[in-house]
């Protein structure tokens, strides 16, 4: 379990993290979106007790995370980890001895289908490969939470739908709290179990993506009908050009009529509203 209360963060005057209260209560993939700088990175390793947070309290399965916290029970990966200059099968095999339960046998599988060269020293692997070997010790380090950053970075398309799979497999073999920061939405929508959107510091939403699907609606329309239909609405963006308006909403949509266009919206065009900062938050 993974508990932030009132959390901020700060470097000099600008303020990271804002406040951030935070409850993951349960195993599961989950999915943290933001813009670039919207405080994604800085979560993930104040979570991980990477670094300090200026205010507020995280703990993780009821102990306080800080960076002098000796076993915090999270294995943090960043695009572009770097790890001793040493062939891959040995980088395993070193993190099987300083882990009791370490997976070997699911790390070795997994690179096996990656057709990760075992005998190729880490710096010679390419971008893409070296973030799989990264993710791979994650994943086999059996640790009760597992955060990622920006884990497909140097994939191929080929290598993002493996790299998903495995994902599912490894959390169906040890369910867990698993967070992967992306900023590829369509493609992970078919794997993860719950969504987390981060703009400039703050989480402005945290449900399942079942809740996008039957409350995210945009609503076309003559502006004096759309603005009739959703007046007490939740709404989280609006375009009017001239007589014409488009309302965006999270809410029970309307119910249609002959002068109403309603569409659900597709995962990306909900978070690209959601930090438009047009509409409210949502948690």
């Amino acid at each position: 379990m993974i508990e932030l209360k009132q959390v901020t963060k700060q470097y000099g005057q600008a303020t990271v993290l804002k406040s951030v209260t935070l409850s993951i209560d349960e195993p599961g993939i989950y999915c943290l979106l933001g813009r670039n700088g919207a405080g994604k990175t800085t979560l993930l390793k104040s979570i991980a007790g990477y670094q300090n947070i200026t205010k507020g309290i995280i703990q993780v399965n009821g102990k306080a995370i800080t960076t002098s916290t000796m076993d915090t029970g999270v294995s943090y990966i960043e695009n572009f980890a770097k790890h001793f200059n040493l062939p891959v099968r040995k980088l395993l095999r070193i993190a099987a001895e300083l882990n009791p339960r370490y997976d070997y046998d699911f790390a070795s599988e997994m690179m096996e289908r990656f057709e990760l060269d075992g005998k190729k020293k880490f710096n010679h692997l390419s971008l893409g490969m070296k973030t799989m070997v990264s993710t791979i010790i994650s994943l086999a380090s059996n640790k009760e939470v597992i955060l990622l950053d920006e884990p497909v970075l140097g994939f191929d398309a080929m290598m993002r739908v493996e790299f998903y799979d495995m994902l599912t497999e490894s959390f169906q073999k040890h369910p867990r709290i698993l967070i992967i920061s992306t900023h590829i939405i369509e493609e992970i929508a078919k794997t993860i179990q719950k969504l987390i959107i981060i703009d400039k510091g703050s989480i402005r939403f945290f449900d399942t993506l079942q809740s996008i699907e039957s409350k995210a609606f945009c609503i076309s329309g003559l502006q004096k009908d759309v603005e009739a239909a959703t007046q007490n609405l939740h709404i989280i963006g609006r375009e009017t050009v001239g007589g014409l308006s488009t309302i965006y909403i999270f809410d029970q949509p309307p119910q249609q009529t002959a002068s109403l266009e309603i569409q659900p919206l597709s995962l990306q065009d909900f978070f690209i509203k959601m930090v438009g900062h047009k509409g409210g938050s949502i948690k």
